[in-house]
């Protein structure tokens, strides 16, 4: 029996607490007539929720326990107060009657300006969704911030609605909303329109300045491409920027992307660190504090540094919903950096020799008295109209005209720039001009001494014509001393197969002899031919010689894959007389005979080298046995050839060079010759 009394006890208790947090009616009788709007927050019942999470189930919120507005230390009525986190969830909770028999109740809730609002009706257990409204919904119809949810009460009805009230970063209204009629709700914004349109129209002013001194700029940077004028473009550009972030909240100018509803909210992306960035610039450019003040442009660039990482976490704070959990942090990172940056670069103005330091100070005093005078109460005003009170309770006008004055008075140090660059650049005429008397004078008398030289080089030139001309007949004589040699060499030859009765021999050996003579006019005409016709005469020459020689000669021609023959011209009949040599001085006192390589090598683009190498018996063997034969090839070919050479890097200018190495085997015997020869070409 106990027990029970106490269950019954406990159950009549909870009964009672769940009561007296519902909130009490607020009752019409049929349609009102209401001049202004209602306030809901006398009737509501709120509840603070600590998490900030808008995603919380409904049944979880039903279930917490709702207080009036003066037990919530977060609700305080018509005042509107920075927060201490980022984000702020506040529920509340209001009952509407319709007592009238008949007539159905139609009112607009206007929730204020938030972030975001939701209205949410309760049906039987549950609560279904009505609409959202606010800054930060960009599809949600509003008119200069205002907008507002339409409300409908049947006859004889009560209705119990839930609202969520989400702010981010700033609160920028009471929670609290209103209760209007639709004509009593034009009233309002009949009224607000009334009152901002001179705020409009100065914002609109102010954004049409700032883009003609940016297109303006922008089009002397064109001109000039000077830097200072293009950091100047992008200054104004951002300022143009935060206006317009600022404005199209407060105006409901539409630009909000639907992608990006966060960009909704006046303050959600800070473009601070940037305008402090790009004003860093401009100073330093103008200035030349890098070159003029090392040790604070030291500092400065650190303070770039971090406003440019400041204002990518901004962005990325926007698209990742992600945000600094402390409200005085995020101000205190949106702002301090910024000024800091500001109090540096007056610093270095004062301390700077500039011509337009006093435009300058001009321009950044302005900027600080104006941006912080709803602080410091410079223009406070007792007792002003209501327009003037609006603009005395919008901070960012203050802001944004101040960086318009700092703008244009900086545009004045640009146009005073330009005024100096004019007069400096009239005295270096005038000095250059003085420069040019003064050099046309010495011009004039070396003139008259060039023209005493120019007779002596114009002999000089007719002398070097002469030798030039002299050098090419030696050339072209020593060709033609090379193709009697050659083919008395040939002759020979021919003579031995003749005279042993090999007559198939004799008619492949004049076969060939008549291909090599044909190849050897051919070239002997030209000062230059390609490498494919050169070892061409060259293989003909060897397989002629292999034939004397029976099977005592072997030779091999090495030609890589990547080289054209066709493409590279060499001077003609060059490689010849050292393969004739390595075979008679080097491989004929070898009985078993022997085998002389060609290779071709390229070295670089413009430059080959050719190696002819044999196994004979070396240079100091043969002239220990003194061959009449060798000897009267190698002093007659080489010696050739060598003029040639000689001649051909004369006339040229080229630097062909021939290099001679004595091989040796592991023993230290003799092994034969290589010949190297590098060919320009």
């Amino acid at each position: 029996m106990r027990i029970a009394t106490l269950i019954l006890f406990l159950l009549r208790l909870w009964c009672h607490s769940a009561a007296a947090q519902l909130p009490p009616v607020i009752a019409f009788d049929g349609p009102p007539t209401l001049e202004q709007g209602f306030c809901v927050e006398p009737y509501a019942r709120f509840y603070f929720d600590p998490t900030g999470d808008t995603l919380r189930p409904l049944s979880a919120i039903a279930r917490q326990r709702f207080l009036p507005p003066g037990a919530v230390p977060q609700i305080r009525s018509g005042v509107a107060r920075q927060m201490s986190e980022t984000s702020q969830v506040i529920w509340l909770q209001f009952r509407l009657a319709n007592t009238h028999p008949t007539d159905t109740l139609r009112l607009e809730y206007w929730g204020g300006i938030h972030a975001v609002y939701s209205l949410y009706e309760k049906q039987g257990n549950s609560f279904a969704y009505l609409g959202s409204n606010g800054l930060c919904v960009p599809a949600a119809p509003k008119i200069s911030g205002y907008g507002a949810l339409p409300l409908v009460i049947p006859p004889r009805t009560t209705r119990h609605y839930l609202v969520r009230v989400a702010d981010y970063l700033l609160l920028l209204d009471n929670v609290a909303g209103q209760l209007h009629t639709r004509q009593s709700f034009g009233a309002l914004l009949s009224e607000h329109l009334h009152l901002e349109r001179w705020l409009l129209g100065a914002m609109a002013l102010i954004l049409g300045c700032l883009l003609l001194m940016g297109g303006y700029s922008s089009f002397q940077y064109l001109l000039t491409r000077d830097s200072a004028f293009l950091y100047y473009t992008l200054y104004t550009v951002a300022a143009s920027g935060l206006l317009l972030l600022l404005a199209n909240p407060r105006f409901s100018l539409g630009i909000t992307p639907d992608a990006l509803p966060w960009l909704g909210h006046p303050i959600a992306l800070s473009l601070n660190p940037l305008v402090a960035l790009l004003y860093a610039l401009f100073l330093s450019s103008l200035l030349h504090i890098s070159r003029q003040q090392p040790s604070l442009w030291r500092v400065i660039r650190l303070g770039m540094v971090g406003l440019a990482l400041l204002q990518a976490m901004a962005v990325v704070q926007v698209f990742t919903g992600v945000w600094i959990r402390s409200n005085s942090l995020y101000f205190a990172l949106d702002t301090l950096p910024a000024l800091l940056m500001g109090v540096l670069l007056i610093v270095a103005t004062l301390r700077s020799d500039s011509k337009l330091k006093a435009y300058l100070l001009a321009g950044q005093i302005s900027l600080y008295v104006i941006a912080i005078s709803p602080l410091h109460g410079l223009f406070a005003i007792s007792n002003p109209s209501p327009v003037v009170n609006l603009f005395l309770n919008y901070p960012p006008f203050y802001m944004i005209l101040g960086l318009c004055l700092e703008l244009f008075c900086f545009a004045l140090a640009l146009a005073y720039r330009s005024k100096l660059v004019e007069v400096e650049k009239n005295q270096l005429q005038q000095t250059y001009a003085r420069q040019l008397q003064t050099e046309l004078e010495a011009r004039t008398r070396e003139v008259e001494r060039q023209s005493q030289l120019l007779e002596q080089q114009h002999i000089r030139q007719l002398e070097l014509g002469f030798e030039q001309q002299l050098a090419q007949v030696q050339m072209s004589a020593l060709r033609a001393q090379m193709n009697p040699h050659f083919i008395f060499n040939c002759l020979n030859s021919i003579q031995l197969y003749t005279t042993s009765n090999n007559a198939a021999k004799a008619s492949d050996y004049l076969n060939r002899f008549s291909q090599l003579i044909r190849l050897v006019l051919e070239n002997s005409r030209s000062e230059r031919v390609t490498l494919q016709s050169e070892l061409e005469a060259l293989r003909l020459y060897l397989e002629m010689e292999a034939m004397r020689f029976k099977d005592k000669l072997r030779f091999t021609i090495q030609l890589p894959a990547h080289l054209d023959a066709d493409l590279i011209e060499i001077p003609p009949l060059l490689l010849q007389p050292y393969v004739e040599n390595a075979i008679w001085h080097g491989l004929m006192h070898r009985a078993e005979g022997g085998v002389v390589s060609v290779k071709v090598e390229s070295l670089a683009p413009d430059c080959l080298r050719v190696t002819i190498t044999d196994n004979g018996v070396g240079r100091a063997m043969a002239a220990e046995l003194k061959s009449k034969s060798a000897t009267r090839h190698k002093s007659f070919g080489m010696k050739l050839t060598g003029e040639r050479i000689s001649l051909i890097n004369r006339l040229y200018d080229t630097t062909t060079r021939v290099q001679v190495h004595d091989l040796v085997d592991a023993g230290g015997t003799p092994a034969g010759t290589e010949v190297m020869i590098e060919i320009p070409i």
